[in-house]
């Protein structure tokens, strides 16, 4: 279903997906002019990365909050986030999918997308934020698809924090506020993709809060609010040393670099003629097996209860339009609602939305069992043999494109499902090859330290 792009609009917000900002300016800092009485915006940001760049430990486990465009203020939405440093080189790094542990002599991470990987590589002797970069799908799902770093991070480990922070932005004072029942003071960063706000506790001086600048991200995500909160955050006190431990299980494999896996195996039912059905029209007429041979079909699993079918129904009603003259082409939005739901209100939902594919209804749920159903929407189409040529889970934000290629190159006697079988193989095949050129002291693990210490979502 649809990221969150839509944030799995499948999300993913993902949140397939987000990560934290640090903080939405670029360009060079300008010097600190003149001192006055009272510390200027620059000076308490030369403070607060003095305060992250000199300590020996920090720890925190925050949240990220964002807010979509028109839900009211308590509905914001949370993803958890955790750092615990000791300098010089050890970090253990929560952020989205991932989690990264360096022990002082190896850096480890995983991305929850990317199983059975596990990277390997040499600690640094002094860990930089560059170190964080060090592989490119690390840092991507790191970052989230706003692409932007962790505040925090950049505190602790950019090259230069207080030029990172705030350069071609203007600093602004902010009247001093509370948070958590703790006097805070605000900065404000005004840049080229809008304003941030950083909340620095008077009697920590660490960063509690961070209000992330919205004009550039905007422009992709409908957020009406992004900030994360810091709770917890500590420094110079001493770190767990098992935070710093991990228990790797056997069957995974070490690589020196993340190497993106093969599609998901298609459906066993792809390329197969599927078992006897039956789906009812409302005027009473029954479809099955029989009564479609010979043709294409292309049949929507959809319910008036599903969301996100109606993102897709629109889409499909524009194929449609297409081919509804074209006799060796059957379309049918079979409802998987229950029984007692009415054909009245069945056909009440696809009017609400100006939708005339032809309806069925699933009365006796068959679906479920002859086409392996999952999920809705599911979208299947079948070849003139009565076999499975196409099998899509979730909304398809391109199916007004690629569905009358389909249906086009299907007419033409083309076999889409060995074409879709014969890319997977070949898919798997490359990403083998490609895991055994990356796997480090041949991939296997021999990590063994307390179960506590177990990367979460790994081996449990």
């Amino acid at each position: 279903m649809k990221t969150l792009a839509l944030l799995r609009w499948q999300v993913a917000l993902g949140l397939s997906v987000v990560a934290l900002v640090a903080s939405g300016c670029t360009g060079g800092a300008s010097s600190v002019g003149d001192q006055a009485s009272e510390p200027t915006p620059r000076q308490h940001l030369a403070a607060l990365a003095k305060r992250y760049s000199q300590a020996n430990t920090y720890q925190d486990a925050g949240e990220l909050r964002f807010l979509v465009d028109g839900a009211p203020e308590d509905e914001y939405r949370t993803l958890p986030f955790s750092v615990a440093l000791e300098r010089p080189n050890k970090v253990r790094l929560h952020a989205l999918d991932t989690m990264s542990v360096a022990d002082g002599e190896k850096f480890r991470a995983i991305v929850q997308s990317l199983p059975g990987q596990v990277l390997s590589l040499p600690c640094p002797q002094a860990l930089k934020l560059s170190a964080l970069d060090q592989d490119e799908m690390l840092r991507q799902a790191m970052r989230g698809q706003l692409d932007v770093d962790m505040p925090q991070l950049v505190l602790l480990l950019a090259e230069d924090p207080m030029d990172t922070i705030s350069r071609d932005c203007t600093p602004l004072q902010l009247p001093d506020s509370e948070f958590q029942g703790k006097k805070c003071g605000r900065i404000a960063l005004q840049g080229p993709s809008g304003k941030a706000v950083l909340w620095i506790e008077k009697d920590s001086g660490l960063l509690v809060k961070y209000e992330f600048p919205l004009d550039e991200i905007r422009k992709q995500f409908p957020l009406a609010r992004l900030w994360a909160e810091f709770r917890g955050a500590k420094v110079d006190e001493a770190v767990d040393a098992v935070a710093f431990q991990v228990e790797l299980p056997g069957e995974v494999k070490l690589v020196n670099q993340f190497v993106m896996p093969p599609p998901d195996e298609p459906p066993a039912i792809l390329s197969q003629p599927v078992d006897e059905f039956t789906f009812v029209t409302l005027d009473g007429t029954a479809l099955g097996n029989q009564s479609l041979a010979g043709k294409v079909v292309v049949i929507d699993l959809w319910a008036t209860w599903c969301g996100w079918c109606f993102e897709g129904l629109p889409l499909l009603e524009q194929v449609y339009q297409q081919y509804k003259d074209n006799d060796q082409v059957e379309f049918l939005a079979v409802s998987k609602d229950d029984p007692a739901v009415t054909n009245a209100k069945v056909q009440e939902a696809f009017a609400k939305h100006n939708l005339t594919v032809p309806i069925a209804r699933d009365l006796e749920q068959v679906a479920d069992r002859v086409f392996q159903l999952k999920g809705l929407p599911t979208t299947i189409v079948l070849g003139r043999d009565g076999t499975v040529q196409d099998y899509h889970i979730g909304y398809d934000a391109h199916l007004a494109e690629t569905l009358p290629a389909k249906i086009d190159r299907l007419l033409d006697g083309e076999n889409l499902a060995q074409q879709h079988l014969d890319q997977y193989h070949e898919a798997k095949r490359l990403y083998e090859q490609r895991l055994s050129e990356v796997l480090v002291g041949g991939g296997q693990s021999t990590d063994r330290v307390p179960e506590t210490a177990r990367i979460p979502g790994l081996t449990e």
